[in-house]
Parts: structure tokens; sequence; C-alpha cells
């Protein structure tokens, strides 16, 4: 950080004696010497032609980023005057490209986030630098780098999926701004407002009177839900930015890879269907594309989910999660014959037990000196999860492929993953397959 830190003290600190070309032209610099990931021959852009005929310029240029500088945004109206200037030219980037933009508007200590969502425009996150030291400097490289996502590739970590993608991430306001925006204008659609009705139902039925039908908790697991299923498509090694939108969702790439049951046309695949949709769909596939999937130790959908979920919404509906560590611990103590003992989670929600059960499956398999492919032949019939939840069986599904991992998913023969959407309650009662098996499994 030592060549930029200089840069930052101009453009990071506001005295009387700088002037906004100080801000801008070493803002400029900053973000060509930052480790933000873009290739050496990728430079910001100082005072880019707009190309619509008029005389304006962009002040700053980088990436998919379009930055509106300001000498000091703390004078009366700074803020107002700037925000008609950043619209139009997020209207203009977005008519010329057909890409969405994000935009900031800052004076280098203030540094406010705007999305332009469908005609609405929007301020989703605001960021200060209190000083230009190295740690606020790391703190804003590590931000603008989530929302360029040109960095190198990261790891899983609960801390990163956090960070990048929780609920205070600079994307995810981004993205979660522009999907209220797409429900503002066809959540009326009859096959939305159809898919709704159904997740309500099925959540009602699970949750019972902790269940409120909450338009801003079905966005929140819509986003879970195709995070989750372009998830999957990087485990397997399937590439989403290379298929069409609908059949990310709908997994037709999966139905060809003969790997059944993972990704399926649900309640949350409505963005898809409606204009708009498809382009918030390919922005977050190139954002879980930065990270390294075949990485992952633990039950990563998990730590999205409480990331994107708050603790009081997640206490109010009754949902709690077992930390891996306890998970883990149990499997080892309960599981003491994997290989000739079948295991079930009744109520797996995204998949902890899960993930640890199968995990300590192949662990015993390789041991055993079992062909990968004979193996997970073996583990179809071994592990399994059940869930009422209709996101929980999504999560639990992608769970279980991270589980077995990208190298291991390379060879195989058909694959059908074995979570199931259901009420483990109920299950049993009557006469039956389901009965059966049942008492095969006990």
């Amino acid at each position: 950080m030592t060549s930029v830190a200089p840069l930052a003290q101009v453009f990071a600190v506001r005295s009387a004696t700088r002037t906004e070309a100080d801000v801008q032209q070493n803002l400029g610099a900053f973000l060509t010497l930052a480790p933000l990931g873009l290739a050496d021959n990728q430079v910001s852009k100082v005072e880019v032609p707009t190309g619509d005929g008029t005389r304006r310029r962009i002040d700053v240029e980088y990436g998919r980023l379009i930055i509106e500088v300001k000498k000091d945004l703390t004078v009366a109206n700074a803020v107002t005057k700037a925000e008609p200037q950043l619209r139009g030219y997020l209207e203009v980037k977005r008519d010329a490209t057909g890409d969405e933009y994000a935009g900031i508007i800052t004076d280098g200590v203030d540094w406010l986030l705007y999305t332009l969502a469908g005609e609405d425009f929007k301020r989703v996150q605001t960021f200060t630098m209190k000083r230009p030291d190295a740690d606020s400097i790391e703190r804003l490289t590590s931000w603008l780098d989530g929302i360029l996502l040109t960095g190198p590739k990261l790891s899983p970590t609960p801390d990163r999926i956090e960070e990048r993608l929780g609920a205070d991430s600079p994307r995810f306001r981004l993205d979660r701004a522009r999907l209220e925006a797409l429900y503002q204008d066809h959540g009326n659609d009859a096959e939305t407002t159809l898919k709704r009705e159904l997740w309500a139902r099925l959540l009602r039925t699970a949750l019972g009177t902790n269940f409120e039908d909450d338009t801003a908790l079905f966005l929140d697991h819509t986003l879970l839900v195709i995070e989750a299923e372009i998830i999957a498509h990087l485990v397997v090694g399937l590439n989403p930015a290379e298929l069409s939108v609908d059949n990310v969702l709908a997994g037709a790439a999966f139905k060809s890879a003969g790997i059944i049951g993972v990704v399926e046309a649900d309640f949350f695949d409505w963005p898809a269907k409606v204009d708009g949709g498809p382009a918030i769909i390919a922005d977050l596939i190139r954002e879980l594309a930065q990270f390294r999937w075949e990485d992952v130790t633990h039950d990563v959908l998990k730590h999205l989910y409480e990331a994107i979920i708050s603790a009081d919404t997640r206490k109010g509906l009754g949902e709690y999660y077992t930390a891996d560590w306890l998970a883990k611990s149990i499997v080892d103590e309960r599981i003491t014959d994997p290989l000739n003992q079948r295991v079930m989670d009744p109520a797996c929600g995204s998949g902890t037990f899960v993930f640890h059960a199968v995990r300590r499956f192949l662990d015993a398999a390789d041991s055993a000196g079992f062909s990968n492919r004979d193996a997970l032949t073996l583990l179809q019939e071994t592990v399994f999860g059940m869930d009422i939840h209709p996101v929980s069986v999504v999560l639990a599904r992608v769970t279980y492929l991270l589980a077995i991992g990208p190298e291991r998913l390379q060879d195989r023969g058909t694959l059908n993953i074995p979570v199931f959407l259901g009420d483990s309650v109920q299950w049993g009662r009557g006469s039956g397959a389901l009965t059966q098996t049942y008492s095969r499994w006990k």
C-alpha cells in the first residue's frame, strides 16, 4: 500500500487548499495503482466524454464503475446537485453498452454508492475514510474490490462470504436494490404472483404462526436460492456464463450432465422470466465466480444464509443452525462405520450434518480403496437429507455437492442427490414405499 499512500493523503483529507481536480487526479491514480485486479493495461479513465452528443464528461470511469468527484460533500446541496449528474451518466452507459454500472459520488472521504435499478436511482451504501492510514486504505480497497469484482479469486471462508456477499456488502446492496425494483415492476405478473403464493404456503406449513408473508423475505430467499444454484454450476464445472439464464435456473445443464435433484425450476426463478432479470442474474454469476469453490471445508451456504437473513428474522422464524465444529463432532462420534451405516438428517436445514456425513463416508471409502465412481454410487444410498423449508432444501442439495467437491465430481456416473423436500414428521404414516424405505434406514 506504500505506493498509494501519498495519493490518499491528498484525496482522503479535506482541506481548503485542495481543488476538485486534485481529488480527481489523485483518486484516478490510486485506482490504477491499488491492487484491484485489473490487467496492467487497464487503468482508470479521467474526464471521459459521455459520447451522447453533449459536452458532458465522466470524472472517473473504472471497469463498470462511474465516479462523480466533488471537492467537499459536507457543503450544502453538494450531494443533491451531484446525484442528477451521476444518474445521467449511469443511464448513458447502460443505453450504450447494455450493462449495469455502479455509481459513486465522493470527495475522497465519503463514498456514496448508487445503483440505477430499472428507473429507480437509489443510494444503497456509504463508506467513510476516517483517516488516510494503511488500515483505512486497505478497507477502501476491499470495499471497491467488492464492487468491481476484479481482484484475485478468494477462498469462501465464513468471513469472506459475509464480507463479499452478506447484507452489509456493497454487492448485496446493489443486487438487492435491483431485485426489489424488478419485483415492483413484475410482482403482480400472474406467474410471479403464483410462485410467491406457493412459497408462502410451504413456509406457513413449515413454520406455522412464526411465518409472515413478507415481500422483503421473499426477495431475500429469491436471491439466496439463485446464488446457491449458480454456485452449484460452478462446483460441478458447468460455466453458467455460457448458458441462458433460464437454463441456469431450470438446471438444464445438470440434466444433460446426469446430475439429478440439484437445480430445478422452482418458486425463485421468476427473475429469469421478466425483462431486466437476466442482467441481474448475469451479474450474480460474475460475483460468485470470484470464489474458489474447490476450497470448501464447511457448510458455506449456512454462512451465506446467516449473512443475508438477520439474526432477528431467523429468531422470529424459529431458525437455528448448528455450528460446524459441533456437527462434525457429532458425526464423528455417531457414525462409527461409515460404509455400512445409513445416515439421514430429517430436518437438514442447509445441510451442515449432511456435509460432514458425506465427507466422513468419502474418507472411509478412500481408505477402503474404493474407486471414486464406486464411492459416489454407494454414497447416494448412504447419506440422505430432508426438510420442509424450500430454501433449506436447495441449499442442502448444493451443500451435498460441495461436500463431494469439484475434483470428485469430474469422475462420476449418474448422480442423484438424495435431499428431499418433505415433512419428516408425517413420513412413514400410512402404507406405501416411504414406510418400507424408512424401515430399511432405521
